[in-house]
């Protein structure tokens, strides 16, 4: 298990494979003793062991690096490492503190100091003064740290250890994936067993029944069951019981986990109660807040992530502990925020918009290092959106008459004959909730509730070339290099020859890109996104875009000035802007993100365009870059 450091330092290398580092430089980086990095570079040598995509290798006096065995598995290894540094960053129990409480709520028999030390990379006098913190955080479980001049253990019952791994979060910071059971099957026996009992439960108790379950597979596929001896007084435990004992055969098909009776009935009585608020590591305020935030990207970018279970708990779990950084100024240090930005630029601009709700919650603002975490969070929700596809049940809410509507209707059948399965056309008057589940694909031919709501995608009542682009990205995202090209109209290219500052470059790619397009408001909604934070992504290239989708039109505009041009206020300097915009409700159009941080982490883009700054080479540059990784 590598703590946050340790996995900063693997990424760092992952990020420049073939390039030795020293451990004096990641010891100036990390600000710890040279001797600290070593243990770091003992840990990832072993944790690299067997992995058959990428090797670790090391050299005296040159240092480290990381060798790729397969470019496709070492690409995938590094998103894994990523998603794994997100889940570690959610606070200071899920680096060495929760280690330790893992390891030693693991073990039935005491585990030596020795053994403990070399576990986690650390000397005897750093453990002493960990161990102080694990005492604190055990008692607040009832639990106590055991401790002999040679060996330590944690004392307690099963349901209290049991509360400790979930309410410290310990599972999903700290424990090794093959033990730990995915979200989703879990949530789905649940679900399916409530609905056949018509049991009532609010979403914050699902979420942390959810938990629940995870932490009792993880105890008991662990050998740690929970005896008739950690249970009290059972009373009458009728419809409960019989919801757990479905709930627990739902639970062994799944997984082919025996559950045993204990076990059920301790679901019983948790369910009896509906959740122990002391057991709780979801309350129910911040589970609010997670979803207010979800709901205000889904207005202004048309991203419905409010239904991603994984992603709410996710952000649930970490904002709980970033509430009480932010309340007493304790944010997290992180030394790969470029890197993120670089490989996640959707999420991070996602990442960056929760985090203003965020502040207009608390008062305080949140730093690009917190950010950086959430945007992995972000970023795998938008791949497991965008991932849904399928044969396509279209709506179309229309005030045309039904004469009128015969255009539409021919032409989208021209379009996609492979991808609609039914089409139906609905007057505004007549639409109702009884259609949202019976439709997965909804279109509007005015500008009016429907779409404005972030339900309906808008189609002109005579579809054109833009409309077959923005459907397309509805319904299928970019499915070739050519999509992407078709984005980059050439009316929206702009070479400036003169010396130009930011808010001009802004000024006149936006007044462009209007006119083309018949938009309002989109150089304010531009600025208002550019006073949240930075949008240089590196390598010379900015990407400003509005705070929130101004259209149902999905294009980018491209300003290059051979002078850098003072960016932000940190002095990043760019010579390519570029101006994006992603179509309103088309959370597919958002792939567009995807292709982008090729360009951001490209080191020798920019340069190469600069030397010959027209529309046909940028549009060359950018083929070539993207076909690179594809």
């Amino acid at each position: 298990m590598l703590n946050q450091r340790q996995l900063e330092i693997l990424l760092e290398l992952c990020e420049a494979p073939g390039t030795y580092r020293t451990a004096a430089f990641f010891a100036r980086e990390q600000g710890v003793g040279i001797r600290t990095i070593q243990s770091d570079m003992r840990a990832i040598r072993k944790e690299l062991e067997g992995e058959e995509r990428v090797a670790y290798r090391s050299m005296a006096a040159r240092g480290s690096r990381i060798e790729i065995r397969d470019p496709e598995g070492a690409a995938a290894f590094k998103q894994e490492l990523y998603q794994r540094l997100g889940n570690v960053g959610a606070g200071e129990r899920g680096g060495r503190i929760g280690q330790i409480l893992l390891l030693l709520l693991d073990r039935s028999r005491p585990m030596t100091y020795e053994d403990l030390e070399e576990a986690v990379f650390v000397s005897r006098t750093t453990l002493l003064g960990d161990l102080r913190r694990v005492g604190e955080v055990l008692g607040e479980y009832h639990l106590e740290l055991l401790r002999g001049s040679h060996k330590i253990a944690i004392d307690g019952g099963e349901t209290d250890i049991r509360r400790c791994i979930g309410g410290e979060d310990l599972l999903f910071t700290n424990a090794v994936p093959d033990r730990v059971r995915p979200l989703e099957p879990i949530k789905d026996a649940l679900v399916e067993t409530f609905v056949a009992f018509r049991h009532n439960v609010s979403e914050v108790d699902l979420n942390n029944l959810i938990l629940y379950v995870q932490v009792a597979l993880y105890r008991l596929e662990g050998g740690h069951p929970i005896g008739p001896g950690d249970l009290g007084p059972l009373g009458d435990l009728s419809p409960e019981r019989e919801i757990a004992t479905a709930v627990s055969r739902r639970i062994t098909e799944a997984f082919g986990t025996a559950i045993p009776e204990a076990e059920t009935d301790h679901l019983a009585l948790y369910l009896k109660g509906q959740g122990d608020p002391a057991a709780s590591a979801i309350s129910p305020e911040v589970d609010d807040l997670v979803l207010d935030g979800l709901r205000e990207i889904r207005a202004a970018f048309g991203i419905d992530l409010t239904d991603d279970v994984d992603l709410r708990i996710a952000l649930a779990l970490h904002c709980s502990q970033l509430l009480v950084r932010l309340r007493y100024d304790m944010q997290m240090e992180s030394h790969i925020v470029g890197h993120i930005r670089q490989n996640f630029p959707q999420g991070f601009d996602l990442a960056t918009y929760f985090a203003s709700f965020l502040q207009t919650r608390t008062g305080k603002k949140v730093r690009d290092e917190e950010i950086a975490f959430i945007a992995i969070h972000m970023y795998k929700g938008l791949s497991d959106l965008q991932a849904n596809t399928g044969t396509r049940k279209i709506l179309v809410i229309s005030s045309l008459r039904r004469s009128e509507n015969v255009l539409i209707r021919q032409t989208l059948y021209k379009w996609f004959p492979d991808q609609i399965g039914e089409l139906f056309f609905l007057p505004p008057s007549l639409m109702d909730e009884s259609y949202l589940d019976r439709y997965d694909t909804f279109l509007t031919t005015e500008k009016g509730r429907y779409h404005d709501m972030g339900l309906a995608f808008y189609i002109s009542p005579f579809p054109g070339p833009q409309d077959y682009l923005n459907i397309k990205l509805v319904l299928d995202g970019f499915e070739s290099i050519e999509d992407i090209l078709r984005i980059f109209h050439p009316d929206l290219f702009e070479v400036f020859h003169q010396d130009v500052e930011r808010d001009g470059i802004l000024d006149l790619l936006c007044g462009k890109a209007g006119q083309r397009y018949g938009l309002e408001g989109l150089r304010e909604a531009v600025g208002q996104r550019e006073a949240l934070g930075s949008t240089f992504f590196g390598n010379g290239i900015a990407a400003p875009h509005p705070i929130s989708a101004v259209s149902s039109d999905t294009f980018i505009a491209v300003g290059i000035s051979p002078r850098p041009v003072e960016w932000d206020r940190d002095g990043d300097r760019v010579q390519i802007v570029l101006l994006v915009c992603v179509g309103k409700n088309n959370p597919k159009a958002f792939q567009i993100w995807n292709y982008l941080s090729k360009l951001f982490a490209g080191r020798t883009f920019a340069a190469r365009l600069l030397t010959e700054p027209s529309y046909e080479r940028f549009l060359r540059l950018l083929k070539e870059a993207i076909a690179e990784e594809t």
